[in-house]
């Protein structure tokens, strides 16, 4: 991938980035969407730069207008060669949100309403009379409950999103018989 080639020029190994046991990591990369990773807002402007020029380089653009960028600090504004770089409290990050300040409570309310469609959307065979419970409980475990758990290894839970997901569950079972 491109990415991969550019990022591996931009030269930047151990100086640059945030520290994680004995590495030093300044970005994670996956397909065409790439993550930045520094402690202060001058690394990032040098990243971005060189990140930039390697680009260019390789006749490809970095679309600074699309950049966003997520901070745990007070970042109020990033201007980068004259254009004005979005500052958020989330972002998705390879179909899952991710916030600024680490829970995951928008990335559960948003699971829990994907279960919610998804089981809107199999009413009709919930309800039938023909199906037997054994295979509509199957269809939950195998279709609604990883639509909805995708992921959930990683989720910080607090004790009023384990409320939202149980409450879920029991609507789950409810539904079926």
């Amino acid at each position: 991938m491109y990415s991969e080639y550019i990022l591996r020029r931009v030269g930047f190994k151990d100086n640059i980035g945030i520290k994680i046991g004995e590495r030093t990591i300044n970005n994670l990369r996956y397909a065409d969407d790439t993550t930045l990773l520094t402690e202060d807002k001058e690394d990032m402007r040098k990243l971005l730069k060189k990140v930039k020029e390697e680009t260019e380089k390789a006749r490809l653009m970095l679309n600074l207008k699309k950049t966003k960028i997520i901070t745990t600090g007070t970042l109020k504004e990033f201007i980068l060669e004259g254009t004005d770089t979005e500052i958020t409290k989330c972002y998705t990050f390879l179909g899952s949100i991710v916030t600024r300040d680490g829970y995951d409570y928008k990335e559960i309310n948003r699971r829990l309403s994907i279960g919610r469609m998804v089981m809107t959307k199999l009413e009709k065979i919930m309800k039938d009379q023909d199906f037997q419970k054994a295979t509509k409980i199957k269809i939950a475990e195998m279709v609604i409950f990883p639509a909805v758990t995708y992921r959930s290894k990683s989720w910080t839970v607090r004790k009023k999103e384990r409320k939202k997901i149980d409450a879920f569950e029991l609507w789950t079972w409810r539904k079926i018989l």
